[in-house]
């Protein structure tokens, strides 16, 4: 079993958390060849599109390529990070050279800044990097018990009890990942002596949006009111915080049924903490109002998983 498998099924249910950790272990811990950064990243990208499966815990390919590309894109091209071993470039990489070049883009330039031909571009090009590299190869290093897949539908899926492990330990998965990540990297890549500073920093936000102003405009257009969310005081479209109701630091995600308009007090005391419960309702009724849908599921899955993994809850004083 390994990269070149088109489909996988889950080998065994354990009923025991440890076991699940057992086979994380085996990959983070794993001495087989690791020639790029790949698997790191498709772990990443997996633990962040936790809450976007459907309600058979399938996972589309489009999540994970979506994220997978633009962390390369993020970690090559405006950190400077390199992604392979022995000085080549891997695929993504020569994809990323070759459209900074060819559209005379500026240095460091991140993936959010591109304009949408040229990201389109580029995920066209790397949208097949999972398929034919990632997904059957973390398979087999997972002992092929975290995640079934099938290159054909182009989904991955869990078990019920291999879903609520990752969503249980998603916080504590991911900093084991990125500890595993920088080892590789430092090892490997022979970065440890220069002056590249804060790698799990860059790691961590390598998929984070730099700007929220369309979230903004979308919520107003649905109807949202132009208010904070939890004080009640009136906002202005231009001046108030956009928040995300359960952390960015959580869910790595930017989905309109998680985000509010805030005034800068709120935003700032609420900082990294879980509004309660009474503010869960409300925003599950807010969506309801304007979205149609009240994306209860994912909020309440969001919210006792983010909790379980030690986010504090916030009053508003």
């Amino acid at each position: 079993m390994g990269f070149n498998d088109k489909n996988g099924v889950i080998l065994k249910v354990h009923n025991d958390d440890s076991m699940y950790m057992s086979d994380c272990m085996h990959f983070l811990n794993s001495l087989a060849k690791k020639t790029a950064t790949y698997k790191y990243a498709f772990f990443k990208s997996i633990l962040d599109n936790l809450f976007n499966v459907n309600d058979n815990l399938e996972l589309d390919f489009k999540y994970l390529s979506y994220s997978f590309s633009k962390m390369y894109w993020n970690l090559i091209a405006k950190y400077k990070l390199p992604q392979y071993h022995n000085g080549n470039s891997s695929l993504i990489e020569k994809s990323i050279y070759g459209i900074i070049e060819n559209n005379n883009l500026l240095d460091e330039i991140d993936f959010d800044s591109l304009n949408d031909d040229v990201q389109n571009q580029y995920l066209l090009e790397t949208k097949g990097v999972i398929a034919i590299n990632v997904v059957g190869a973390l398979y087999s290093d997972l002992n092929c018990n975290i995640y079934g897949f099938d290159k054909t539908k182009k989904k991955i899926w869990f078990s019920d009890e291999s879903y609520n492990f990752l969503t249980k330990y998603k916080s504590a998965l991911e900093k084991l990942n990125y500890y595993a990540w920088i080892l590789w990297m430092e090892n490997n890549l022979s970065i440890a002596n220069k002056e590249e500073g804060n790698l799990a920093s860059k790691l961590d936000n390598s998929t984070k949006r730099e700007s929220l102003e369309l979230f903004k405009k979308s919520l107003f257009n649905s109807g949202d009111t132009l208010e904070c969310f939890y004080c009640g005081n009136p906002v202005s479209l231009k001046g108030c915080h956009m928040d995300h109701f359960i952390p960015w630091s959580f869910v790595k995600d930017d989905q309109i049924w998680n985000l509010v308009f805030s005034c800068s007090h709120c935003n700032e005391t609420k900082n990294n903490k879980i509004p309660s419960y009474d503010y869960l309702n409300k925003l599950i009724e807010r969506n309801k109002n304007i979205l149609n849908n009240s994306f209860d599921i994912q909020l309440n899955k969001l919210y006792d998983s983010a909790l379980y993994n030690g986010f504090v809850k916030w009053e508003r004083v």
